[in-house]
């Protein structure tokens, strides 16, 4: 028998006329893509910084509840980011507000994803079993 089981939740996110000065500083920008996702409360373990030449940038926040991403192309005012996490149910759009603002963009889209995997009851009892039988 087959059964669903949420792991996560994807929020994918279009950031367009975003302030081209904070853009064009990829540190800057980086620092507030990270100060806003820690300040989240999810857990950063791991980051990382790439710059494009002659411009652009992609960042990378490798989180405890999965990860957070940003990818910048200043020249047309826009960003990429994904966050994925595992934190089921925690409220993400407060979280990319912040980010919005930060990066001073005029418009964003957004589109949120359920992560699901399908199981094999039969192949992981003690792993799908309700809880009141693992005790």
């Amino acid at each position: 028998m087959n059964a669903t089981l949420k792991l996560g939740e994807h929020y994918i996110c279009d950031l367009s006329n975003c302030n081209r000065e904070v853009l064009l500083d990829p540190e800057h920008a980086y620092a507030l893509f990270s100060r806003a996702v820690k300040d989240s409360g999810l857990t950063v373990v791991d980051e990382g910084l790439y710059k494009f030449s002659p411009h652009g940038f992609t960042c990378f926040l490798l989180l405890a509840e999965s990860h957070a991403s940003l990818h910048a192309w200043p020249e047309y005012g826009y960003c990429a980011i994904d966050l994925f996490t595992c934190a089921i149910g925690k409220d993400l759009l407060p979280l990319i507000q912040t980010i919005k603002s930060a990066l001073g963009a005029d418009n964003f889209s957004l589109r949120k994803l359920d992560r699901d995997a399908e199981i094999e009851r039969f192949m992981m009892p003690a792993l799908v079993a309700p809880i009141e039988e693992r005790k």
